[in-house]
Order: structure tokens, then C-alpha cells, then sequence
């Protein structure tokens, strides 16, 4: 629990010392929620620090400070910017990461030069700057990285193709495509949504076969019900007796709708 009756000099204090992530980001969200000049010029300040996770926690609270109306959008995208240059990966990941928050376009060009950085979270990083920019250039980038080694790189750069980006064109299909037969059954749930977005009815078969096997989580069951074709009805409905009593209710509520929508009044 966050003591809200901190000053914002101290909950700094303490998100420097602290080391459990949920905890950490518990204090950098409620000084996000303050959002005055206060904080803003206190991640300024962090900003111009020798010390490097000095430089990552102004990075972090310029990303989402003020969030409510947008605060200093126009002042933290140079400065997350130039942070893109920094020597330390993990500040320069907290920038990439921030500047996804801010959706700005202006960061495009430094993002891709970075698509190919040697640490994983760095690239992840620029997967965050990048998805949601409605670019050719952008989405290029994203399509490679969607083939990077790295899971959590691969996963939400499919994510951020699949579906954060409306763009429908054979290369970003064939990126998704690829995916489908990945051996994470999450980044393979996410490609099975973006082409369920983009009504790729070859993804049948396969789809099909998903949904047969071991339960993961509701995405490919969330592609069904996209689709809403009575192709899947009865691997829906098998789904549901299969899993019943095993899974969270919310997922039986999930595979219902999609029986729904896939079965019509012909439960089967």
C-alpha cells in the first residue's frame, strides 16, 4: 500500500530503494496521478542524474504524468527522445517504454534505428514506442519484430500488428500467418486474433486444432468468436465440456459467447 500522504521527494526516494517491481510501480503510478509541475520537474531533475536508475525513474514518470488530461506531452517527448541515446539499455528501455505511452511519432525514425539492439528489453521497448502508430515504416519494424528470438519481444510485436494497428496488407498477414505455429501458445493466440480481425478465413484448420488442444487462455476461443462461423460451433462446444469445472468461470463465460456468436440457436 502506497502512503498518499507522502511528498513526492520521498516516494522517489523510496522507488529508488525498492527492488519488487509491483511495489515500485505502485509509486511511480500515484505520482503519475499527482501530475503537477511538482513531478514533472522532479523527473526533470532525475533526468540530468550521473546515476542511471535516477535517469530510469524520471523516465518512467514523464511516460504516463498526468495521465488523465495528457499532462506535458509536448515537454516529455524530446526528453524521452534524447533519452533514447543514453548509455545505460535499462534507461533507454524506460524511454522507448514512456514514449509508447505518449504515441508519438516524432520518436519513430531513433525507435527503428534501435529495433536491432542487443538487449532484449531495449527491443521490447521499441515494440511499446511503436505499436499503436499507424506508420508503414512503424508497422515494418513491428512485422520483424514479431519474428525477434525473444518471446515477450515477439509477443507484443504481434500483439502490436494483430491488433493495436487497423493496417490490412498481405505482408502483415503473412507476419501473423508465421505465428500461428509458434511454440508459445500466447504470441500464437494473439495471431490468431489479429487475422480473426482482419477476416482470414484459411485460418480455419488451424484455428480448429487450437482450440482442441490444451487450454491456455481464452484467445483463440476470443479469434472464434471474431470470426462468428459456424465452422467452430462444435470444437466451441466440446471446448466448454471438456473444460467445465477445470477453468475460471470467466473463461467458461468467454467460450459461451463465442458459441454464441459462432452457433447461433444450433448449440451443438
Amino acid at each position: 500500500m502506497i502512503d498518499n500522504s507522502k511528498s513526492t521527494p520521498e516516494l522517489i526516494s523510496e522507488a529508488y530503494k525498492n527492488d519488487v517491481e509491483e511495489e515500485y510501480w505502485g509509486i511511480i503510478h500515484e505520482l503519475h496521478k499527482r501530475g503537477s509541475e511538482v513531478e514533472f520537474s522532479a523527473a526533470c531533475k532525475l533526468i540530468e542524474s550521473t546515476d542511471p536508475i535516477n535517469r530510469e525513474i524520471g523516465a518512467d514518470i514523464l511516460g504516463q504524468i498526468g495521465w488523465r488530461d495528457n499532462s506535458f506531452q509536448d515537454e516529455s517527448i524530446p526528453i524521452l527522445i534524447r533519452l533514447l541515446a543514453d548509455g545505460c539499455d535499462d534507461v533507454i528501455a524506460s524511454a522507448a517504454f514512456s514514449l509508447g505511452h505518449r504515441n508519438s511519432p516524432m520518436a519513430i525514425p531513433i525507435l527503428i534505428e534501435l529495433a536491432t539492439h542487443n538487449s532484449a528489453r531495449v527491443r521490447e521497448g521499441v515494440v511499446s514506442g511503436l505499436s499503436g502508430l499507424e506508420s508503414e515504416a512503424a508497422i515494418n519494424t513491428l512485422i520483424t519484430l514479431s519474428r525477434d528470438p525473444e518471446v515477450d519481444v515477439r509477443n507484443w510485436a504481434t500483439f502490436g500488428i494483430g491488433n493495436l494497428s487497423e493496417a490490412d496488407n498481405s505482408d502483415i498477414r503473412n507476419a501473423l500467418k508465421e505465428r500461428i505455429t509458434d511454440n508459445d501458445y500466447e504470441v500464437r493466440g494473439e495471431a490468431f486474433i489479429g487475422l480473426a480481425n482482419r477476416k482470414v478465413i484459411e485460418i480455419q484448420d488451424a484455428l480448429i486444432k487450437e482450440l482442441s488442444g490444451e487450454f491456455s487462455g481464452n484467445w483463440a476461443v476470443e479469434a472464434a468468436k471474431i470470426m462468428a462461423d459456424p465452422a467452430y460451433c462444435r470444437v466451441l462446444s466440446k471446448l466448454k465440456s471438456r473444460e467445465a469445472g477445470n477453468i475460471e468461470d470467466r473463461f467458461i463465460n468467454d467460450i459461451d459467447e463465442a458459441i454464441s456468436c459462432c452457433c447461433g440457436d444450433s448449440k451443438t
